[in-house]
C-alpha cells in the first residue's frame, strides 16, 4: 500500500521528505529547490494528476511553472527530468 511504501522509504531508507510533483493549494515552485536531506517525489497520473491516496501520504508539494496561455500539464518523463536537475 501507499501507506507501507511511506513507511519503508523513512524507516529503511530515511527518506527525510515525501514530496507529490502537482499543482494545488499549498505547492511551491520546484525552482525555490524546498528540498532538505534524503527527498522522495511521487509523480502523477499525466491526464488526473495525483489520487487522494498518493496526496495523503506527502509532506508537502512542488509544482513547475508553466508560463503562457497554454497546458498546466507536462509529459510525466519530462516532468521528472525537470523536478530532478533542480533537485540534483
Amino acid at each position: 500500500t501507499l501507506k507501507d511504501a511511506r513507511a519503508g522509504l523513512t524507516t529503511e531508507k530515511k527518506v527525510t521528505k515525501i514530496l507529490g510533483v502537482e499543482i494545488c493549494e499549498g505547492a511551491v515552485p520546484i525552482e525555490s529547490h524546498p528540498f532538505d536531506g534524503d527527498t522522495a517525489f511521487i509523480m502523477g497520473n499525466e491526464g488526473d494528476g495525483m489520487t487522494d491516496n498518493q496526496k495523503a501520504i506527502c509532506d508537502g508539494f512542488v509544482y513547475i511553472r508553466q508560463h503562457g496561455p497554454g497546458t498546466a500539464s507536462l509529459n510525466v518523463s519530462v516532468a521528472a527530468s525537470i523536478v530532478m536537475h533542480h533537485f540534483s
